[in-house]
């Protein structure tokens, strides 16, 4: 009995190594859609306004807006459905209650990604003046995501597995079928 216990529990730790893996993997390819639809909206966007790389106001903060908003839409429903059919794969749950679920706790992280990366951009643009228009590339922004980027894969992870990606007790699956 002892080692049934004992096998029982380290395949449970490699299954959630397993999953940390998997979601550590889909969570870099989620932070490179992220990236590029990023970087490529605010590229665009500087251009069809004319900003140049290290100019602030109302209008760079509209083509960040943007590029935040559509970069966050393209990210969440890849990692959505990459989650879904690869990491949590023992979930349980009804497709749409899960993507709504989901939704809402991408939307908690945005902000705080939002917030993170605004800041972050304007500090580092202001440590490092050279950052903001190197060779007419803002690298302050680009630095200032990949740290929002950490900050919110770790909290992404948190609010999946616990509350959108929970998978049933086996005791309450046997409770609700007598």
């Amino acid at each position: 009995m002892k080692e049934t216990g004992e096998r029982d529990a380290l395949n449970e730790k490699k299954a959630l190594l397993r999953q940390i893996v998997l979601y550590i993997i889909f969570g870099v390819l989620t932070t490179a859609v992220s990236f590029a639809v990023y970087y490529a909206v605010m590229v665009a966007g500087r251009a069809a306004l004319g900003l140049g790389a290290d100019e602030t106001g109302p209008r760079y903060i509209a083509v960040y807006t943007a590029a935040q908003l559509i970069s966050w839409v393209c990210a969440v429903l890849f990692a959505f459905f990459t989650n879904r059919a690869y990491v949590f794969t023992d979930s349980e749950g009804a497709l749409a209650r899960q993507l709504a679920s989901f939704a809402a706790g991408r939307l908690l992280t945005l902000g705080l990604d939002y917030v993170i990366t605004l800041l972050g951009a304007y500090l580092l643009a202001r440590m490092l003046p050279a950052l903001a228009d190197f060779h007419g590339y803002n690298l302050a922004d680009l630095g200032a995501k990949a740290a929002a980027s950490v900050v919110v894969l770790v909290c992404n992870y948190i609010f999946s597995r616990v509350f959108v990606f929970a998978k049933k007790d086996k005791g309450q699956v046997t409770e609700a079928k007598k």
